[in-house]
């Protein structure tokens, strides 16, 4: 027989079942707008029953009910949503930088309501009308001068901001590194506690959520992959290499790169480098290195063009005062030395010669046929690439040569200069393993380039410039004046009106000149009221002699604009696409896992109910066993 006491114990157990409830109820609904808490239910079940089969069983009626027992207390959550949401965050973060840095960079070349390089070019190439009208009047080459550097300012001030972009977010890199690994290394330490609490038959629910909450955040700034098949570990993959794995977790490090201006690379603490795939972290440094440095190395494309062929014409023109050969833009050439001899390996030896343009000697026109045949070799576009050779027949023409020239992947630009001369310019290199704005080869198996254009002493490869050869310029019969060298590093941080043209107006060479020596030199004046020179500078505005897209400086900056507008566009369009997939799965997964308050309610009334009742049963067996104990009295 079963002892009175029997029903005491059931109700003991109803109410500890119910009270659970209620804590569980009252935990859910406190922590509603806790990030990353998932809500919990509990999973009753009934206790062990009376009685066991056995050979001893009573001859009586067995499987007695002994009430209800709380099973566990379970999160509500489904891991495949989960996982969905991890993967679509990386997108999201990498298109969350990419937007970010893209609307800077927008907003820096073409800022609206400011003056901007278009625009300031625009009132210089004014300028410039104004002194070819009257060449004697003072106050035009002032006003003049003050435009030019309204351009050179904005240059300086547009390079300047992108680099400091860039600066910035390689910072904002290392920070994230730091972070990531902290968030690793916490989820590390999570996992050994939820083992240690599993290993005592516990479901440590919060330890859970903050695990998951940590991989959430992990996932927006790392393309990670999670892998729960092993109870005993969760492992988290960067790549193919585990980030984090049970309790070993294996840190990223920030490492200077000194060929990348001493901006970082992410590898592992082995020194092998990280494949990152997508996420906020990739996306800074694509941005950094490719949609900042882009820009700047257009930024810098414009001031070196600019540049040079500005001083080209002015060179050959005169000014009030009789002076010529002055340049109107600052000229600062990378190597210190006059035969342009560098030191490229930064051993301290001179061990090449940086060029930037050569011209020929002699006047060409397009219609000119080479009248010879042969190839020209410019070197390998790529480090350890083939050579990049351009073939010629006598019947082309020398426009034919330049298109095929500027078709390929010579490194370099061909065109007749304003005094018909065939000219070489070097562009920026496609493989950041060679010197920007340098010349890598030029070597001639025929006479295009000795004979036709004035340009090479020889033909052969004996007779050929290279780079990499100390006193490369003896190779060429161009005299000094046709010939430019390679500018210091970052030429539109530098950038400026040159100190001659600032101390005195009257230099600016608007008068042409005549060339009595036959050496393609001006050396007499045409007299102070001419304008040919002038309207030489003039003619720049319209010229196509930007050599990384063979445009004019207006198209060359328009296009600027209009590739970074499309990018930006694409970056919006790609993170509201994941934005759209994330927060759809993020609503999924809150009306799973998420607190709703009037079902809390529902069950706290269902909770409350069922303890009453247990505790009214306990009420009526206690007065059961008061009247057995008052009968025995």
């Amino acid at each position: 027989m079963l002892s009175t006491f029997h029903g005491v114990e059931l109700g003991k157990k109803g109410l500890n079942a119910h009270q659970v409830g209620m804590d569980t109820i009252a935990h859910n609904l406190g922590n509603i707008e806790t990030p990353g808490f998932s809500k919990q239910k509990v999973n009753n079940t009934t206790f062990h029953p009376i009685y066991e089969p056995s050979a001893n069983h009573p001859n009586q009626a067995g499987q007695i009910g002994t009430g209800v027992m709380v099973e566990n207390i379970e999160r509500v959550k489904d891991a495949l949503i989960d996982d969905q949401i991890f993967y679509e965050k990386g997108g999201l973060g990498f298109w969350d930088a990419k937007q970010d840095y893209l609307h800077k960079i927008e907003m820096l070349m073409n800022e609206p309501g400011k003056p901007n390089i278009r625009t300031v070019m625009d009132a210089m190439w004014e300028g410039i009308t104004k002194v070819v009208q009257d060449p004697t009047e003072i106050a035009a080459r002032f006003e003049l001068i003050e435009r030019a550097k309204a351009v050179t300012d904005t240059v300086n001030h547009v390079y300047n901001s992108l680099s400091k972009l860039q600066e910035d977010a390689n910072m904002l890199i290392i920070d994230k590194v730091a972070e990531i690994n902290s968030m690793a290394s916490e989820i590390a330490k999570l996992n050994v506690q939820i083992v240690k609490s599993e290993a005592l038959g516990d479901n440590p629910n919060d330890l859970y959520d903050k695990r998951d909450l940590l991989i959430d955040k992990l996932s927006k700034l790392i393309d990670i992959k999670v892998e729960r098949k092993n109870n005993k570990e969760v492992i988290i993959y960067l790549g193919s290499e585990n980030l984090v794995q049970g309790p070993i977790f294996n840190p990223l490090v920030a490492k200077s790169n000194p060929d990348n201006k001493g901006f970082v690379d992410i590898q592992w603490e082995d020194g092998r480098s990280v494949r990152l795939g997508e996420g906020y972290l990739a996306g800074l440094l694509s941005a950094r290195d490719e949609d900042l440095q882009g820009a700047m190395n257009n930024i810098n494309s414009l001031a070196v063009n600019l540049t040079d062929a500005f001083n080209e014409v002015h060179k050959d023109g005169f000014g009030l005062n009789k002076s010529t050969d002055v340049n109107f833009f600052k000229a600062i050439p990378l190597s210190p030395y006059a035969d342009g001899g560098y030191d490229f390996n930064n051993d301290g030896v001179v061990d090449g010669t940086a060029l930037f343009k050569v011209s020929g000697t002699e006047v060409l026109k397009k219609e000119t046929l080479a009248g010879t045949g042969g190839y020209l070799n410019f070197g390998p576009s790529k480090a350890n690439g083939p050579d990049i050779v351009v073939q010629y027949q006598p019947t082309d023409t020398i426009q034919a040569v330049m298109d095929k020239i500027n078709q390929s992947e010579a490194g370099v630009t061909a065109y007749l200069n304003h005094k018909g001369q065939l000219s070489l310019k070097a562009k920026f290199p496609s493989d950041n393993s060679f010197p920007e704005f340098a010349i890598r080869h030029i070597e001639d198996s025929g006479n295009l380039l000795t004979g036709v254009a004035g340009l090479l002493a020889g033909s052969g490869a004996q007779n050929s410039f290279d780079y990499k050869n100390v006193n490369g310029i003896a190779k060429f019969i161009s005299p000094a004046n046709n010939i430019s060298f390679t500018p210091q590093t970052n030429p539109a941080g530098w950038m400026a009106v040159d100190d001659m043209i600032l101390a005195d107006p009257q230099t600016i060479a608007a008068s042409g000149g005549i060339d009595t020596t036959g050496d393609g030199n001006p050396n007499m004046m045409n007299g102070l009221a001419d304008n040919r020179n002038a309207m030489a500078l003039m003619d720049l505005r319209y010229a196509k002699i930007m050599v990384e897209s063979q445009s004019t400086f207006g198209e060359f900056f328009q296009s600027i604009i209009g590739d970074f507008g499309e990018r930006s566009k694409t970056a919006i369009t790609n993170f509201d696409k994941n934005d759209g997939v994330v927060q759809s799965l993020q609503n999924l997964k809150d009306k799973i896992s998420g607190v709703n308050v009037d079902e809390e309610l529902t069950k706290m009334l269902q909770f409350q109910h069922g303890y009453n009742a247990s505790a009214k049963l306990v009420t009526v067996f206690d007065r059961m066993l008061e009247t057995i104990l008052r009968m025995g009295a």
